[in-house]
């Protein structure tokens, strides 16, 4: 029952009418850089589809110019798919995106980032990485976003037999403003 609500919310923002519906699909993946009636200065945006897997992820992002914006995100993962009794994955970022289409929270982005990450039983470690994103402001208060990343954890040792290099991936619904 818990899990219901997040998943209910998320088909209600879905199937809001929105502005975009006018140009219809094609209209709206060919014009990926035109926002359709502004779009935001500041985003918070979460993953509803990932609580249900035990995933969490939330990020905070303002406008720094019309190309450029500047945030913050954090996450955390269980693995209580793969085993029981594992600590969970924790993740914190700070990360810069440029939007070369020149309308940031719309279109594709290339990021940088930088931050710590605690794997599974371990101790916390700095990391460094990038990610390609693609954001769609549909009005100036609803952004959608999705984006894939890797990031390298500085101070592993070979001996550690773990990664050191983590993939990173987010499908999220953000509020603007």
């Amino acid at each position: 029952m818990t899990r219901l609500l997040p998943t209910l919310l998320f088909v209600a923002i879905l199937a809001m009418p929105r502005p975009s519906a006018a140009q219809g699909l094609l209209g709206a993946i060919m014009n990926p850089g035109v926002a359709t009636s502004g779009a935001p200065n500041q985003v918070f945006s979460f993953n509803p589809v990932g609580m249900v897997m035990e995933f969490y992820n939330a990020e905070y992002e303002v406008r720094v110019s019309d190309t450029v914006t500047a945030g913050a995100g954090a996450s955390r993962r269980g693995w209580y798919l793969f085993g029981e009794g594992e600590s969970p994955r924790l993740n914190g970022d700070a990360f810069v995106r440029y939007y070369p289409s020149g309308s940031a929270f719309n279109g594709i982005a290339l990021g940088l980032k930088v931050g710590g990450t605690r794997l599974p039983n371990e101790r916390t470690l700095p990391g460094i990485g990038f990610d390609i994103n693609h954001s769609y402001a549909m009005t100036d208060h609803l952004v959608l976003s999705s984006g894939l990343g890797m990031k390298r954890l500085i101070g592993r040792q070979q001996a550690d037999y773990g990664q050191d290099v983590i993939t990173t991936f987010r499908l999220n619904v953000g509020f603007g403003f």
